[in-house]
């Protein structure tokens, strides 16, 4: 950026004129890659000559005007040329242009970007077990729970999803509340741990070695500023907290470098940064297999994004995606989630749909490994409801609007043979209270009883029950029950009765079935239930005798 203090006046005084544009300039200039840290990307920053090359000219001219006033007194004296000024800001400002219009002129480049296969198959089947469960809004709300006395100098910072040992957890760091407490502590106590999994786990303040190196951090603290003086020469796209095999906090520096303008970027490298010590270790693409395996993600979810739009969006360029649009699909919400696409996999999520406003229907969606970047797109799901329209299926059911629910992360999953929305439930302060289901084919939605213990069990007791599932793992265990009706309740959305002469309970989870609705103590029933995962007898074809058929 100092080219751009160069002095095209070459008079007899030009090193007095250059001494002076460098006496002011390159302070100006350390002070501003210190605290902007702009990415020293060849041959993008190139551009940033502009920085200097503009108020240098400016001067330039401003010295030349006085110098013109001066000559019309004195003939002796000859104003300086600003045409050199001109045409250094002319050809730098043509760069910089023609590296914001590459995107466009290049659409389909920026399309050929991601690694994409295309696949007609289903999805893995979903681990129960392993379900994204609990929202950010909820960790975020559990988290703040845990700080204590803390709270007075850190407040916990942004939270990421990733996988340790095997299991989804919400981690954010402690960071400094401002400049007085970053003075007065120097590091960070540890870092907040949520469950991603389980909302009846109790969150964490897993404290260890103390942290030097946080993004809150200032002056050579600061994360961003440590690997900037080293790898500068490079785009930081993303620094995220993740926990290695010991439990230990370790930060992830995903380094990169645009392809096509400042557009297109892709990723270069990683660097594993010890927060305690700042010992940091680069790790090229090309040596991705060799991160150790506690690292869960290497592409940042904004860049998936980008990826998931260009691949969408570009299919036929970009006068195609701005005018006929045709074959055009892009991702339905502005947001990937991350989640255990199957036991070694983690996976960025997103829908897609048709560019078409009103449109709340699937194209497909994909699957993006957040170390390696490759992506897979699955077609079979098209024409079925996409997360907008689950959000809002979900956001209509009574259950729901009478709790004053509210719908967040839907995710698609595989579930007993079917692409079913996962949309958790939760208050206005972020709290969880129960998980809602969604069957993608045609909408049908069911709520999890908030009442029992775990209302994302009863979630899928009834979503199996609505779609006459065998229990997992096994041959079918459902049989033929017919009797009166002994003792009968609801609650939670579900019909709960016994049968004369037993004493078992047998759970109807449908709140919209008449037969359901109308049962009273004494009719004469007939159905049948099969044990749930929690050993409840859950009810289905549920018809009552003493009613008209």
């Amino acid at each position: 950026m100092s080219l751009g203090l160069v002095n095209f006046d070459f008079r007899r005084n030009w090193w007095a004129g250059q001494w002076l544009r460098l006496a002011i300039g390159v302070p100006v200039l350390l002070v501003y890659a210190y605290v902007a840290m702009p990415p020293l990307v060849f041959p993008q920053a190139i551009s940033l000559l502009l920085l200097t090359l503009v108020p240098n000219a400016v001067f330039s001219t401003l010295v030349a005007a006085r110098a013109a006033i001066a000559a019309r007194r004195v003939v002796s004296i000859r104003p300086p040329s600003i045409l050199p000024y001109a045409i250094a800001v002319l050809a730098v400002g043509a760069f910089a242009g023609a590296l914001a219009v590459a995107p466009i002129l290049d659409a389909s480049g920026l399309r050929d970007v991601p690694v994409v296969a295309f696949s007609k198959d289903a999805p893995p089947s979903a681990d129960l077990h392993h379900l994204r469960i609990v929202p950010e809004e909820s960790a975020i709300f559990a988290g703040e729970k845990v700080i204590g006395q803390l709270g007075t100098y850190y407040r916990v910072g942004n939270y990421n999803i990733q996988v340790e040992r095997g299991r989804l957890v919400w981690v954010a760091p402690l960071e400094f509340q401002g400049l007085v407490q970053w003075l007065s502590r120097g590091t960070s106590p540890g870092v907040i741990v949520v469950s991603a999994e389980s909302p009846e786990a109790p969150s964490e303040l897993r404290q260890r070695a103390p942290m030097r190196y946080i993004p809150s951090a200032l002056l050579n603290d600061n994360l961003y500023r440590h690997v900037y003086f080293r790898y500068g020469t490079e785009q930081i796209l993303e620094t995220t907290l993740q926990l290695d095999d010991q439990g230990n906090p370790q930060y992830l520096c995903t380094l990169g470098r645009p392809t096509i303008g400042w557009s297109g970027q892709k990723v270069t490298a990683v660097v594993i940064v010890d927060p305690a010590t700042g010992e940091m270790r680069r790790v090229p693409r090309a040596d991705f297999g060799s991160l150790p395996h506690w690292v869960s993600r290497v592409y940042p979810p904004d860049l998936a994004l980008e990826y998931n739009e260009w691949f969408g969006l570009y299919v036929h360029g970009w006068w195609n995606a701005q005018v006929a649009k045709r074959d055009v699909h892009v991702p339905a919400r502005d947001e990937v989630f991350g989640l255990l696409a199957s036991a070694d996999l983690f996976a960025w999520f997103v829908d897609h749909t048709s560019p078409t406003a009103t449109n709340q229907s699937m194209t497909g969606f994909t699957y993006m490994d957040t170390v390696t970047g490759k992506m897979t797109y699955y077609t079979a799901s098209g024409g079925q409801f996409d997360s907008v329209g689950a959000e809002q299926a979900v956001a209509s059911n009574p259950l729901v609007r009478q709790g004053r629910l509210l719908p967040t992360q839907p995710i698609l999953y595989y579930v007993y043979g079917q692409n079913t929305w996962v949309v958790p439930l939760v208050a206005d302060t972020g709290k969880y209270q129960t998980l809602a289901l969604v069957e993608a084919q045609n909408g049908r939605v069911v709520v999890g009883n908030a009442g029992v213990p775990s209302p994302q069990d009863d979630a899928f007791a009834q979503y199996r029950a609505m779609l006459g599932e065998a229990p997992a793992g096994g041959v079918s265990q459902s049989a033929s029950y017919a009797g009166v009706v002994d003792r009968i309740a609801t609650g939670g959305g579900s019909v709960y009765f016994t049968l004369r002469g037993s004493g078992r309970i047998f759970t109807l989870p449908s709140f919209d079935d008449p037969h359901a609705l109308l049962a009273h103590s004494g009719d004469a029933v007939q159905f049948e239930a099969a044990p749930d995962a929690a050993g409840r007898l859950v009810v289905r074809a549920f018809r009552d005798r003493s009613l008209a058929p």
